[in-house]
C-alpha cells in the first residue's frame, strides 16, 4: 500500500451535510427499485467521497472508465449493464495504514456493499476479527442507507483498538489429531464474487494454509477448497466472516487419510482463479457458462458435483475451452 502517511481523515461539517441530504433522497428511490436513479447515487456518493479523501493515494478508483460505462447508462447512451463501481480509501489511523476496498453491486444502496479491509499492521486473526466485526455492524445499519460512509466512520472510531488488543483465537472447534488424518474438500457457493480484494484474500489464505482447488468470480461465485480437514476447516471459517450477500457450503467430503498421503486425494494440484468468457457483454456482473464449468470439472474429476450445486445434470458446451 503506497499513500502519504500525513493524509487526514477530517471531514468538515458541509461534507456531512453533503452526506444526510444525499441519505435523505434515497429512501423512495430504493423503494421504488429504480435501477438509473441507484446507480446516479452511487455516482454522487463517489463524487462526494472524492471532496473527502482529495489527497493523492487516499481514494483510488480500480477504473475510470467504469465510471463513464454507468454514466453512458443512466444517460440511456447504453443498454449494456456497467461494470460494478470498485475503488479503495487507505486511511491512516493512529500511524497505522487500512487499505478499505469497496465493491457496489448495482442495486446498492437497496443492498449492502462489499467491504473489506486489509492492513500490514495486522496479523491474520486481528483482520479476521475486524472484518467480521465490520461486517456486523454493516448488517445492522437499515436498508437504503449509504454504508461506506459510515464504515469509514465505523473504522475510524474502532480500528485502532484491533493493533493493540490481542488477537482472540477463532472459534474453529479443532482437534488436530483428529483433523490432520482427515481429507476434505468443501464446494463452495456464493451469490456472486466480484471484489478484487476478497478474492486476492481467498487466494491469499489458500496459499496460507495449503489448499488446492478453484474459486471461480461472477454470479454465483464458486469455489472448491481441498486439503486436511484442520486446514480447510481454518480456511473456510475466514473466508465465510467476509461481508457476503450469500455465501454457504453446497458439499462437504470427508475422506480418511488412514496411512495414505494427503495428496493421493487431491483433485487439483495448485488453487487458482479460473474464468469463461461470457459473451461479447462488457459488463463484469455475466453469468458464468454452466457448459464451460461443467467441462472443467469433468476434466478434474468432479462433474458429479454439478447437480449439487444446480439440482440438474451437467452437460458441456458447444465450444469448450479447456
Amino acid at each position: 500500500m503506497n499513500f502519504d502517511e500525513n493524509v487526514t481523515c477530517d471531514w468538515k461539517d458541509n461534507e456531512w451535510l453533503d452526506f444526510k441530504e444525499l441519505e435523505e433522497q434515497i429512501v423512495q428511490i430504493v423503494d421504488n427499485g429504480n435501477l438509473e436513479e441507484m446507480l446516479r447515487i452511487q455516482l454522487s456518493e463517489v463524487e462526494m467521497l472524492q471532496s473527502m479523501f482529495p489527497n493523492p493515494g487516499e481514494f483510488c478508483v480500480y477504473d475510470y472508465s467504469v465510471i463513464a460505462d454507468i454514466n453512458e447508462f443512466v444517460d440511456g447512451k447504453c443498454s449494456l449493464y456497467p461494470p460494478r463501481l470498485d475503488f479503495t480509501i487507505n486511511l491512516v489511523i493512529d500511524k497505522a495504514k487500512l487499505e478499505v476496498c469497496i465493491n457496489l453491486p448495482h442495486d446498492y444502496p437497496a443492498s449492502e456493499p462489499d467491504i473489506y479491509v486489509r492492513s500490514d499492521k495486522l496479523d491474520r486473526n486481528q483482520q479476521h476479527i475486524l472484518n467480521s466485526d465490520l461486517a456486523n455492524y454493516i448488517s445492522t445499519l437499515e436498508r437504503g442507507e449509504i454504508c461506506t460512509c459510515s464504515a469509514i466512520s465505523w473504522l475510524q472510531e474502532n480500528a485502532s483498538r484491533y493493533h493493540s488488543e490481542s488477537a482472540k483465537p477463532d472459534a474453529v472447534v479443532k482437534n488436530s489429531d483428529e483433523n490432520d488424518k482427515v481429507f476434505t474438500r468443501h464446494w463452495i457457493y456464493s451469490h456472486h464474487i466480484y471484489s478484487k480484494i476478497k478474492r486476492r484474500e481467498i487466494l491469499d489464505l489458500a496459499k496460507e494454509f495449503s489448499i488446492t482447488g478453484f474459486c471461480l468470480p461472477g454470479r454465483p461465485g464458486i469455489i472448491c477448497a481441498e486439503g486436511l480437514a484442520s486446514d480447510c476447516n481454518e480456511w473456510w471459517q475466514k473466508v465465510k466472516c467476509m461481508n457476503w450477500k450469500k455465501i454457504m457450503c453446497k458439499k462437504k467430503e470427508v475422506i480418511n487419510l488412514n496411512l495414505s498421503c494427503v495428496d493421493s486425494h487431491r483433485k487439483f494440484s495448485a488453487f487458482q482463479e479460473i474464468s469463461f468468457e461470457c459473451g461479447k457483454s462488457k459488463s463484469r456482473d455475466c453469468h458464468m457458462d454452466m457448459g464451460e464449468l461443467y467441462h472443467y470439472l469433468a476434466e478434474h474429476n468432479c462433474s458429479y458435483v454439478f447437480k449439487d450445486y444446480f439440482g440438474v445434470d451437467g452437460k458441456y458446451s458447444s465450444n469448450p475451452q479447456h
